[in-house]
C-alpha cells in the first residue's frame, strides 16, 4: 500500500504515518477508508491534522462525515506521542488531558519502543521507559527474561553511539543486573543456568566500549553478583541461589575479559575499579589460574611500581593484595612459572625499598608489611625465585638486623626500628622469610655476612634483667623465642659461625637460667610462647631444641665442648625438675632431653658414667609410666620412646648392672605387655640388647605378669599376634597349613621376585626380618633356651615349635629366592650345584613336614589328654550319682524303720545275725561264759559311737519302744563316760 511509504505519530493497526509528510490528497483519499479503524485511537490527532488537510470542500465533507460516524463509537484512550489532547464525544470538542496515561512497562513494549525505527528520535520517551522498567524490576530481573534484558541493553548501546544521553539509561540497566536474578519456579536455577552464563559474558564485553561510566557499572555489577549475599523477600518471587551467580561468573571466564581490558586500560579510575573487582575474584583458584594464563601479573607489577611514584596508596594496596591472592590460591606450577621471573621480583623489591625509605604514615607501614607478607608467601611457593640476584635477601637481612647490628648501607638511610607493632611484625616476618631460605648456601652466606647469626644470638641470654630500648618486655620475649627457633634451623648449617659466636656457652647459660625456680613473669603471647605464661618453660623448650639440633650434626668438637661445659649435669637437672609432670610442654622437654642424652652418651663410656645412678633411676621412673597415658595425646608416647632409646645409648655395657639391680628387666617386660603394638618392637629390641648379658636371663625367666603370665607365654602371644597381622597361613590351632610357605605372609606371597632389580638389593626374606618382631622373639627365646621352659599349653607348644625352627625356615626362604632368581636370569647351575640345590629343597620340605607332623602330634596328645579328662569327669559324675542313690536308699530305709515296727524288728534281726557271723571264736576257749554286749530294750538300729552317756540318776528313764533316740554326743560332760569297746 502507498501508506507504507509514510510515517506518522499515530497508528492504525500496523500502518504508521508521519503527519508532517501527509499530503492533502492522501489524507482525503484514505481518511474515510480507515474511519472504522480510528475507534481505537485518540482523536487529538484529527484536530492537529485536519486544519491543514481540509482545504477542499469534499475533504471537509468527508471529515464531518467521519466525525458523525465516530459519535456512536466508544473511544479508548491510548497514549499518543506528542499529543496532550483528547476528544470529548459529549461536547464534540478536543480538551486537554488532566493526567498523563500510564506507560506500559513490560520489557517487550520497551524493547519495541527502543527498536522501532519510527520512534528513534524520542529520547525522553526512551529514558522514561527505562526508568519505569528499573522501578518495576527494582528487586532484579527474572531469569526467564535474560534474553530480553540483553536486547534492551543492545538497543541502548546502539542509541548511545549517536546520543551520549543514553549512557545513564544503559548504566541503570547494568546496575540493576547486579542484583540477583529472580525465579518464578524452583527449577529455574537449573533451567536458565547456561543462559545466565551467556548473559554475563555479553554483559562484560561492554567494557570494550570507551565509556568509563559503562565500564565501572559493569565492574560493580559483576562484583555485586559475586560478593553480595542473596536477599530473602517476605513475599513475591525469590532470588536465585548465590552459588548459581558464582558458578556462572567462574564458568563464563569473565576474568579473562577483565584482564584483557586491564592490559590496555588508560583511565586510572577504571583500572582501579577493575583491580578492585579482581581482588574478590582472585579468591577462587579457577579465577587465579585464568589470571595467570592471561599474563596479567607483569602488568600489575609494573603499575604497582609506577604507583609508588604517584603515591596512589589505594592502587598499591589493591595490587599487593591481588598478587597475594594469586600466589596463595593459584596453581603451584603456574605460580612458579609467572612469579619466578626477574621482572616480578624486581617490582616487589622496588616497592619494598620505596616503603623502607619513605614509609611514614600508618597506612604506608601497613602496605610495607603487606609487601613483606607477599614476599614470605612467594618464598614458600616459589623457592627458585631470583631473590638473591635482585638484592632482596640483602635488604631483608638488613631490615631484620637493624636493631642489633649497625650498618652503613645506603639503603637503610633514615630507617630505624621503633617499638611499634608495625616494625615489630616486620622484624618477625623478615626472620621467618630468611630462615625459610637458609638451606640455600649462597643466600645463607649473604645472611651471615650481613650479621643475621649475630643478631639472633644477641637474644640468647637471660632476660629477667634485660632492659631493651627498642622493644617492650613482651615484644622482647617474643623475639627471643623466635630467635631460638630460628637458631634451631640455622645453627646446624653454619657450625663455624656458631662456635665463633660462643653458641654453646650462651645456650648452657640460658638452660641453667631456665631451670631456676625463681619467679619470672613470662607473657606467653606468641605462638612460640605457648605454655610459658608466668614461667620459663618456653625458653627452656626452645633452648633444648637448639641443643638437640646442634648435637644431631654429630660434630664431635661441638659435642665435646658442650660436655666439657657440663651439658649432661644440666640435662639431669632438667629431668629431675619435671620427672612427675603431666604438662604437655614439659613432656616435650623431657623427650628432647633424653634424645640429647642418647646422642651424647652413645659412643663415649665416660659420658655414660656421668649419666650414672641418678640417670638410671630417672630412666626407670619414666619407663614405669601408667599404660593408660600412652594414648592420652599429651606426649607420653614420645617420652616413652625417648626413654627406650636411652636404654641402648646410656645403659648398655656401662650402667647395665645397676639397671638390673634396680629391677629394669621386669619393668621392661611390664612395659612390653601393656604398651601399644606400635611400640612393642622397640621395647623388645632394648630387652634383647640387655639379655646379651647372661645375668639378665634369670630376671626374664622369673618374671610374672598379669594372671601369672610368664615371659615365654608373652613372647609366644606376641608371635601369634605378629603372624595374624602379617596374614600367615595358619589354622585355628595355629598349625601351619602350607608347609611350602611356613613363614611367609600375604605381602611376601603377593610380591614377585622379578621386582628385585639389583643383586645387592636385600631379598624379601631378608627384609621380612627387619619388618616384624619374629626374629627378635626367636633370639629372645634362644637365649632363654628351648629346653626346661616353664609349662605351657598345647597351643603354645605348637607355636613354640614354629619359633624353634624359625632360623631353618628363614634359610630355606632365602634358598628358594636364590633358585627363583637363577631361573629368572636363565642361569643353569652345574650338575653338582643342581644336586646341592635339589638336596636343599628336599631338606627344607622334609623339615617343614616334620614340624607339621610334630604339631599334629602335640595336637593329638592334647586331644587324648582332653578325652581322658572328659572320661574322668564322667566317672566322677557316675560316682557322685551312685553315692546319691545310696544315700537316697538309706534315707528311705531309715524312714521305713521309723514308721513300721515290723520293718524295724526285721532290721534288728538282720543286724544281730550279721553281728553273730562277724564274731571270731577265741582258740582253746569253748566253755567260757559269754556276756551280751547288747542293751536290752534298745530301739536304735545304728551302731553307736565309742562313748555313750549314762545318766547318774537312780530313777531309770522309760523309753518308748517306738521312739528313736537322739544321736549320742561324743563330747564329755559332767555325766560319766563309759567305754563300750
Amino acid at each position: 500500500m502507498r501508506l507504507n511509504d509514510h510515517r506518522s505519530c499515530f497508528k492504525v493497526d500496523n500502518f504508521s504515518y508521519e503527519k508532517s509528510a501527509l499530503s492533502q490528497h492522501i489524507f482525503s483519499e484514505h481518511l474515510l477508508f480507515f474511519g472504522e479503524k480510528l475507534k481505537n485511537f485518540d482523536f487529538g490527532i484529527i484536530k492537529q491534522v485536519a486544519p491543514r488537510n481540509l482545504d477542499r470542500a469534499e475533504d471537509s465533507f468527508i471529515f464531518s462525515h467521519v466525525l458523525k460516524k465516530m459519535e456512536t463509537i466508544e473511544v479508548q484512550k491510548f497514549p499518543l506521542m506528542g499529543s496532550n489532547m483528547q476528544y470529548d464525544t459529549s461536547t464534540r470538542s478536543f480538551i486537554e488531558r488532566q493526567q498523563p496515561p500510564k506507560l506500559d512497562t513490560t520489557l517487550e513494549k520497551v524493547l519495541h519502543l527502543l527498536t522501532d525505527p519510527h520512534s528513534a528520535k524520542v529520547r525522553e520517551r526512551h529514558t522514561k521507559a527505562v526508568k519505569k522498567i528499573c522501578d518495576k524490576y527494582q528487586n532484579g530481573f527474572y531469569l526467564k527474561d535474560l534474553g530480553l534484558v540483553y536486547k534492551v541493553v543492545e538497543s541502548l548501546v546502539e542509541h548511545m553511539k549517536h546520543d551520549e544521553h543514553y549512557t545513564s539509561s544503559l548504566v541503570q540497566i547494568i546496575m540493576l543486573s547486579g542484583k540477583s536474578f529472580l525465579k518464578e519456579k524452583a527449577s529455574d536455577d537449573a533451567v536458565y543456568g547456561k543462559d545466565l552464563t551467556e548473559f554475563l559474558v555479553k554483559l562484560v564485553k561492554l567494557t570494550e566500549l570507551p565509556k568509563p561510566m559503562v565500564q565501572i557499572a559493569v565492574t560493580h555489577c559483576i562484583g555485586s553478583l559475586y560478593c553480595t549475599p542473596v536477599p530473602i523477600y517476605n513475599d513475591g518471587p525469590q532470588a536465585c541461589r548465590h552459588e548459581l551467580n558464582i558458578k556462572a561468573i567462574e564458568d563464563s571466564n569473565v576474568v579473562k575479559i577483565f584482564a584483557t581490558e586491564l592490559k590496555k586500560m588508560e583511565d586510572d579510575t577504571v583500572y582501579q575499579e577493575i583491580l578492585h573487582l579482581l581482588l574478590f575474584l582472585s579468591l577462587s583458584s579457577s579465577n587465579c589460574d585464568c589470571l595467570l594464563d592471561m599474563d596479567i601479573i607483569d602488568v600489575i607489577s609494573r603499575n604497582m611500581v609506577a604507583a609508588c611514584g604517584s603515591s596512589n596508596s589505594k592502587l598499591l594496596q589493591l595490587s599487593v593484595e591481588v598478587l597475594w591472592n594469586v600466589i596463595e590460591y593459584g596453581n603451584p606450577l603456574k605460580v612458579q612459572d609467572r612469579f619466578e621471573t626477574p621482572a616480578v621480583v624486581r617490582s616487589l623489591y622496588s616497592t619494598f625499598c620505596h616503603f623502607i625509605q619513605k614509609a611514614k604514615t600508618k597506612q604506608d607501614l601497613q602496605l610495607r608489611n603487606d609487601v613483606m607478607s607477599v614476599t614470605q608467601v612467594l618464598v614458600t611457593r616459589c623457592p627458585n625465585a631470583p631473590l638473591l640476584e635482585c638484592g632482596f635477601i640483602k635488604i631483608l637481612t638488613l631490615v631484620s638486623t637493624n636493631s642489633e647490628v649497625k650498618t652503613t648501607d645506603e639503603l637503610m638511610n633514615g630507617f630505624s626500628m621503633k617499638p611499634q607493632n608495625d616494625d615489630f611484625e616486620l622484624k618477625k616476618a623478615a626472620w621467618t622469610t630468611l630462615i625459610g631460605l637458609a638451606e640455600n648456601d649462597a643466600m645463607r652466606q649473604v645472611m651471615i655476612d650481613v650479621g643475621l647469626l649475630t643478631a639472633l644470638f644477641d637474644y640468647v641470654k637471660p632476660n629477667d634483667s634485660v632492659c631493651s630500648v627498642e622493644w617492650t618486655s613482651a615484644q622482647y620475649e617474643e623475639l627471643q623465642l623466635q630467635a631460638l627457633s630460628s637458631l634451631e634451623t640455622l645453627s646446624p648449617l653454619c657450625l663455624e659461625e656458631y662456635m665463633r659466636e660462643h653458641g654453646n656457652t650462651r645456650l648452657i647459660m640460658l638452660l641453667e637460667w631456665a631451670c631456676l625456680d625463681c619467679d619470672y613473669g613470662g607473657h606467653g603471647n606468641s605462638f612460640f610462647g605457648e605454655g610459658g605464661y608466668q614461667t620459663r618453660r618456653a625458653q627452656l623448650r626452645y633452648t633444648v631444641r637448639v641443643l638437640l639440633a646442634v648435637v644431631r650434626t654429630g660434630n664431635e668438637n661441638v659435642v665435646q665442648d658442650l660436655c666439657d661445659q657440663g651439658l649432661i649435669s644440666s640435662l639431669l637437672v632438667v629431668l629431675k625438675k619435671y620427672k612427675d609432670t603431666q604438662v604437655p610442654i614439659e613432656l616435650s622437654i623431657l623427650a628432647n632431653t633424653l634424645l640429647i642424652m642418647s646422642l651424647v652418651c652413645d659412643t663415649d663410656s665416660h659420658r655414660k658414667a656421668t649419666f650414672g645412678d641418678e640417670g638410671v633411676d630417672l630412666l626407670l621412673q619414666f619407663l614405669s609410666l601408667d599404660s593408660g597415658k600412652f594414648s592420652s595425646g599429651l606426649g607420653y608416647h614420645k617420652l616413652l620412646l625417648s626413654a627406650v632409646n636411652a636404654i641402648w645409648c646410656c645403659v648398655s655395657f656401662m650402667n647395665q648392672d645397676l639397671f638390673l639391680e634396680r629391677g629394669g628387666i621386669p619393668i621392661l617386660l611390664d612395659l612390653l605387655e601393656r604398651c601399644p603394638p606400635s611400640m612393642q618392637n622397640l621395647v623388645l629390641g632394648a630387652l634383647l640388647d640387655l639379655t646379651e648379658e647372661a645375668r639378665a636371663v634369670p630376671h626374664v625367666v622369673t618374671w610374672r605378669g598379669s594372671g601369672q603370665k610368664t615371659a615365654v607365654s608373652l613372647l609366644i602371644q606376641l608371635w601369634r599376634a605378629e603372624e595374624q597381622a602379617m596374614g600367615v597361613k595358619r589354622d585355628r590351632n595355629h598349625v601351619m597349613t602350607d608347609p611350602a610357605t611356613p613363614l611367609q605372609g600375604v605381602e611376601q606371597l603377593m610380591s614377585d621376585v622379578s621386582a628385585q632389580a639389583l643383586s645387592s638389593t636385600p631379598t624379601l626374606a631378608i627384609l621380612d626380618v627387619a619388618d616384624n618382631m619374629r626374629a627378635k622373639i626367636y633370639a629372645m627365646l634362644f637365649r632363654i633356651g628351648f629346653e626346661n621352659l616353664p609349662p605351657v599349653s598345647a597351643k603354645d607348644q605348637i607355636t613354640l615349635t614354629l619359633i624353634e625352627n624359625y632360623l631353618d625356615f628363614k634359610v630355606g626362604e632365602v634358598w628358594e629366592e636364590i633358585i627363583a632368581e637363577l631361573m629368572l636370569d636363565n642361569i643353569t647351575p652345574i650338575k653338582s650345584d643342581r644336586e646341592a640345590l635339589k638336596e636343599i629343597q628336599t631338606i627344607i620340605a622334609a623339615k617343614s613336614e616334620a614340624v607339621r607332623r610334630h604339631q599334629m602330634e602335640i595336637l593329638e596328645r592334647e586331644s587324648m589328654v582332653e578325652l581322658e579328662e572328659e572320661q574322668m569327669c564322667y566317672q566322677q559324675i557316675k560316682f557322685n550319682f551312685k553315692q546319691w542313690e545310696q544315700q537316697n536308699a538309706s534315707r528311705i530305709n531309715f524312714i521305713n524303720k521309723t514308721s513300721d515296727y515290723e520293718t524295724l524288728q526285721m532290721s534288728k534281726q538282720r543286724q544281730s545275725a550279721l553281728a553273730e557271723k562277724s564274731k571270731q571264736e577265741p582258740p582253746g576257749i569253748r566253755d567260757t561264759v559269754e556276756h551280751s554286749t547288747l542293751l536290752k530294750m534298745l530301739t536304735t538300729t545304728v551302731h553307736s559311737g565309742r562313748h555313750i552317756n549314762v545318766p547318774l540318776s537312780d530313777k531309770p528313764s522309760i523309753v518308748s519302744p517306738h521312739k528313736v533316740l537322739p544321736a549320742i554326743s561324743p563330747t564329755r560332760s559332767n555325766e560319766r563316760s563309759v567305754v563300750t569297746q
